[in-house]
């Protein structure tokens, strides 16, 4: 299910026309010292939260308690803002440099890849010298389709090894220890691989840049799930943002 939109049309064409003052303007020595007062002041003045928060209840006759929640209304809403600029300034950096850019999240997302087992060693070893004939032969006399060449041949791969003498069984067994040690070595831990679902560590730096990667690895898998589904894919995220002091904040 799309995640609910917190603005209105007339509030997006609104942030639309002020995004490229934020992104030409301010992007490149990231100094919004300027930008956001203006920003706030006049999205306030547009949009009043008072008429958000009590629609049906006039702004000069509200309670103290009703103005604190005007007041805490406010505050969310600036984080709004500042979430809406920000996510679109950096799936736009992102875009434009799509096939270039790595993201934190690369490693993770990295096809598992296994070690080869003692029958696929023989196998690349003896295929076309013991194994093949044996297909051939089977499938020459109308016993297997080409559609299962592969499966027979891991058959006979494995029954063949298990025939084999004994010093050839210990070269495929050195061979296939080999290769474990070095893939064991070499290969990266995948974060996905860890059967613990509790909570990692993360420092403030690694967070941000986290939160940053989240355009790009997203568009990377929205394309892919539509190219293999022709399935639409929309995302939400929530959570504490180091840059707002640890608030709330969320992306959709």
């Amino acid at each position: 299910m799309p995640a609910a939109r917190w603005t209105t049309d007339e509030q997006v064409e609104w942030l639309q026309e002020r995004l490229p003052q934020y992104m030409t303007e301010h992007q490149k020595d990231k100094d919004y010292s300027h930008f956001w007062p203006v920003l706030i002041a006049d999205w306030f003045k547009q949009f009043p939260e008072e008429a958000a928060t009590f629609p049906s209840i006039p702004a000069d006759t509200l309670s103290a308690e009703q103005n604190a929640a005007v007041d805490e209304a406010k505050t969310k809403r600036k984080t709004q803002l500042r979430t809406w600029f920000r996510w679109r300034a950096n799936a736009s950096k992102k875009n434009r440099s799509l096939k270039k850019e790595t993201t934190v999240f690369d490693d993770a997302l990295q096809p598992r890849r296994r070690a080869k087992s003692e029958a696929e060693i023989y196998s690349d070893m003896y295929y076309d010298e013991r194994i093949k004939p044996l297909v051939k032969a089977e499938e020459e006399a109308g016993n297997v389709t080409s559609g299962k060449r592969i499966a027979l041949g891991r058959k006979f791969s494995k029954e063949l090894l298990e025939d084999e003498d004994e010093d050839v069984k210990a070269q495929i067994h050195g061979l296939y220890r080999q290769q474990r040690k070095t893939y064991e070595k070499s290969a990266k831990k995948n974060i996905l691989d860890d059967d613990e679902e509790g909570d990692c560590m993360l420092d403030a730096e690694g967070i941000i840049r986290g939160i940053d990667d989240l355009p790009l690895v997203c568009r990377r898998f929205a394309q892919l799930v539509k190219k293999k589904t022709g399935f639409i894919t929309s995302f939400m995220f929530a959570g504490p943002d180091p840059r707002i002091d640890w608030d709330m904040t969320s992306l959709s």
